[in-house]
């Protein structure tokens, strides 16, 4: 019950990149993906402009930039 304490360390690993900048494929228009909705669809931002609109669009449509 109080016996000797054993560190538990982990070596430090380094995260994969992940990134979150999609293209539309109809447009070739780059997007940010916002969030991931239930049915294959999701969230998506993008400047138009000075403008930032979003939209929700499927994830078939997207492709990674």
């Amino acid at each position: 019950m109080f016996g000797k304490r054993k560190s538990k360390s982990t070596a430090a690993t380094t995260p994969t990149a992940q990134t979150d900048q999609y293209r539309l494929k109809a447009t070739g228009r780059r997007v940010t993906v916002l969030e991931h909705l239930g049915g294959g669809d999701v969230r998506i931002a993008m400047d138009n402009g000075h403008i930032t609109r979003d939209d929700i669009v499927s994830a078939r449509d997207i492709t990674p930039a």
